[in-house]
């Protein structure tokens, strides 16, 4: 004789049956999107360095080019205006800092760029919505390029 309990009309070990599925959906998913997040923080940080140095770099080539430090900044001004269009949502609103520099004996200019990232669409709770990038880049200046008269 079989001495199992039938609770409403079903056996007693069958009452479970289908609670790991709930369970796997209830625990791993959340951490699924917190981890796909995360993932995306990462890539949204690294892309916005990357068009920090990139606009620093096309800042310092365009103001290496001229011989007057007004020309040369309001040029570099210019030249990342046009180019952080590419980078709006990971550079937004760069501001310039040009500086003479020396490389190897050799007069240069060294540009700095800062831009903040958005990351509000993310919606990670505890983190802020905003993050400020820097980026540099040296350029020497163009020996053949017109003296101003």
């Amino acid at each position: 004789m079989s001495r199992t309990r039938r609770v409403r009309g079903r056996e007693a070990g069958e009452r479970d049956r289908g609670g790991a599925s709930v369970d796997l959906i209830v625990l791993v998913v959340p951490l699924l999107l917190v981890f796909l997040s995360l993932i995306a923080l990462t890539g949204r940080l690294y892309t916005a360095a990357i068009a920090a140095d990139s606009l620093a770099h096309t800042a310092a080539r365009t103001a290496s080019l001229h011989t007057d430090p007004g020309r040369a900044h309001t040029a570099a001004e210019q030249a990342i205006a046009g180019s952080v269009g590419e980078w709006e949502r990971a550079c937004h609103a760069p501001t310039l800092t040009l500086q003479p520099a020396t490389v190897a004996h050799t007069r240069a200019v060294r540009a700095e760029v800062t831009c903040t990232t958005r990351r509000d669409d993310l919606h990670l709770p505890g983190l802020p919505t905003e993050r400020t990038v820097t980026g540099s880049a040296i350029s020497v200046l163009d020996v053949h390029r017109e003296e101003q008269r």
